[in-house]
């Protein structure tokens, strides 16, 4: 029997040539459309960082949402909680769950009012095992903090964890509804708003929406579109936001290493997958 080879799967055919037109355009639209919503969101984070505090009739309800800047509220700890989250670096992957160390058990969701890029450096990362595998865990300090209709956990750092008690006045900062500070005991933790954390989602989806325009340009190719080696192109656009959105908003060296190393990993291993292919 006469084999077709795989010059004749459907699959591994070119698309049309009109269909492949209209993917590239409509690849162009979403660009231009991630890329208005970047431009939107560095306005209003420009915005919040110009923005002067409210000068109204006190701490508790000092000034209105709708107005450009930064409201204070009284609040108050109510509870604290700190714990590891580790994670498995082994073949099989995975996330090994939390480790209470004091608080509130810790083994599920955390509610925070910031990102991790830009936001509040908490804790540190630990390894252990050797060989092929490991556990990587990397300590958190929460707060729970009540203000008036809200009470929510914060992510603090170390020193603002270890000296807040129960029942002390806090102080929340807010800009449009997003917590961006809270300071305790002369303790100040910084929240990204919700206009810088979404820069890093839409750049990273301004990537991967190019990179669909390009493979409609120079391919037209599904097998090439969900080839096992455009797995990474996911990672390595992650890792473009991300340093995307530090090169618009400034980041911690720290963050910058880490980024970088993201990737640049991730672009080696689509390529060499690529190659191997």
């Amino acid at each position: 029997m006469k084999s077709r080879g795989y010059g004749n799967v459907w699959y591994r055919r070119r698309l049309p040539h009109w269909l492949r037109g209209l993917l590239v355009l409509a690849a162009g639209g979403g660009v231009l459309l991630c890329g208005q919503q970047v431009a939107e969101g560095y306005g209003a984070t420009m915005e919040y960082r110009d923005a002067p505090v409210c000068q109204g009739g006190g701490r508790s309800g000092d000034g209105d949402e709708g107005e450009l800047c930064v409201r204070r509220e009284a609040g108050t700890v109510l509870d604290r909680r700190t714990g590891e989250r580790c994670t498995s670096n082994d073949t099989s992957g995975g996330t090994t769950g939390g480790i209470t160390t004091g608080g509130v058990t810790a083994g599920g969701g955390m509610n925070t009012a910031g990102g991790g890029i830009g936001g509040v450096a908490v804790g540190g990362v630990t390894t252990a095992g050797g060989g092929g595998g490991g556990t990587s865990c990397t300590t958190y300090y929460d707060l729970k903090v009540q203000r008036p209709g809200s009470t929510k956990w914060l992510s603090v750092g170390s020193e603002t964890y270890d000296d807040a008690r129960k029942g002390d006045h806090a102080e929340v900062r807010l800009f449009q509804g997003d917590v961006v500070e809270l300071r305790v005991r002369g303790h100040i933790d910084s929240y990204e708003p919700s206009s810088q954390q979404a820069i890093v989602p839409w750049i990273a989806l301004g990537c991967l929406i190019l990179a669909g325009g390009a493979w409609a340009l120079v391919s037209g190719r599904l097998s090439g579109l969900f080839a096992f080696f455009n797995f990474g192109s996911l990672f390595v656009a992650l890792g473009v936001g991300w340093l995307g959105s530090m090169a618009m908003f400034g980041g911690h060296p720290v963050a910058w290493v880490f980024a970088m190393v993201w990737t640049g990993f991730a672009v080696f291993w689509t390529v060499d997958t690529w190659r191997d292919r």
